[in-house]
């Protein structure tokens, strides 16, 4: 299901930019709004995610798909969101990305991909963003067409992960697992600093030659694909070869961002341990997928604050960037030997 999900990501979130840059930003209480959706889009993912959490161990509902339930009703609140309030918008991202997110973890676990899937399904987000926010930019663009077009898309993708749900209704359930309590904690807390640096980084750092579409394209799209070779890195040369060889050279490339060539090389390196923390997270809180799920947008939203507030750091862009990424590293380098241990 991890595909469809993929799809949906992408239509999901470009549908969440297109309403919010083209319809509420020219109502009133703009400033306000973009706060609210974000904190309904990305911080209430962790109390929603435990409710999952809580679905999930409920054998009477298990085999019912808990996952699949939250991302097609986060589907169906989206697109009333988008012509509605943008905290009925932010809500349904939410939902979506959580039973999108535990839905693509679960299969990850269960075909043996090691993570490769975690990449996949995250990565399109990005794109939907980009192209939702240009295309709000474009005059005579009718919603309603965008409503129909989008939906049509997303109905196939849910009647397909529907159908694979029902498959696997006679097949017996498999019993989540339950850490003990202390197990992971020093991960949770590093993968949570690596986040917030990551979506700190991407707010508050700029690129010269990003000014035209062509650059902002080449640039969401290194974006894009860093996540999903990230995934795919980890599980073919392991994580902390992966770690160590992407932020190295991502602070290296920083340095020299103002070049294209090296600025997109950056942002390809930085987004590849996306996918990892997210990885090494479920694997140690089994039993809290949606937990774990929850917990790292929420370290995206914690990120995404002190660019909103209009707090600026005094550091050149790419020194900034440079440091995060080094930053990241120590940190990350310190979780994978505490995981390579548990």
């Amino acid at each position: 299901m991890t595909a469809p999900y993929a799809i949906l990501h992408f239509l999901v979130d470009g549908l969440c930019a297109f309403a919010m840059f083209g319809i509420f930003s020219v109502r009133e209480n703009w400033y306000l709004n973009i706060l609210l959706y974000n904190f309904c889009a990305f911080a209430l993912q962790m109390p929603l995610g435990v409710v999952l959490d809580g679905l999930n161990r409920r054998k009477c509902l298990r085999k019912c798909g808990p996952a699949f339930g939250f991302a097609l009703v986060g589907v169906l609140l989206t697109f009333l969101g988008a012509v509605t309030h943008p905290v009925i918008l932010g809500i349904g991202n939410a939902l979506f990305h959580l039973g999108g997110g535990v839905g693509t973890i679960h299969e990850d676990a269960a075909k043996g991909w090691r993570g490769r899937g975690l990449g996949v399904f995250v990565a399109p987000g990005a794109l939907g963003l980009y192209l939702g926010t240009m295309l709000a930019k474009e005059e005579g663009i009718p919603m309603s067409a965008l409503l129909i077009s989008i939906g049509l898309v997303g109905v196939g993708c849910l009647g397909w992960c529907g159908q694979r749900i029902r498959s696997e209704i006679k097949k017996p359930a498999v019993a989540a697992e339950n850490s003990p309590k202390k197990e992971g904690f020093f991960l949770l807390i590093g993968c949570l600093a690596v986040v917030i640096l990551r979506s700190y980084i991407g707010m508050a750092v700029g690129f010269s030659w990003k000014r035209t579409v062509l650059a902002g394209t080449v640039a969401v799209l290194a974006v894009v694909l860093g996540k999903v070779a990230g995934g795919f890195a980890a599980a073919g040369i392991g994580i902390r070869r992966t770690v160590v060889l992407s932020l190295l050279l991502s602070a290296l490339c920083f340095l020299f961002s103002e070049n294209m060539v090296a600025g997109v090389l950056a942002l390809f390196l930085f987004n590849m341990t996306m996918p990892i923390t997210l990885y090494m997270l479920v694997r140690r809180l089994k039993g809290l997928t949606g937990f774990a799920f929850g917990l790292l947008t929420f370290g995206l939203f914690l990120g995404f604050l002190p660019t909103y507030l209009g707090l600026e750091l005094p550091v050149d862009d790419r020194a900034l960037g440079a440091v995060g990424s080094l930053l990241s590293l120590v940190i990350l380098w310190l979780c994978v030997r505490r995981y390579d241990k548990e």
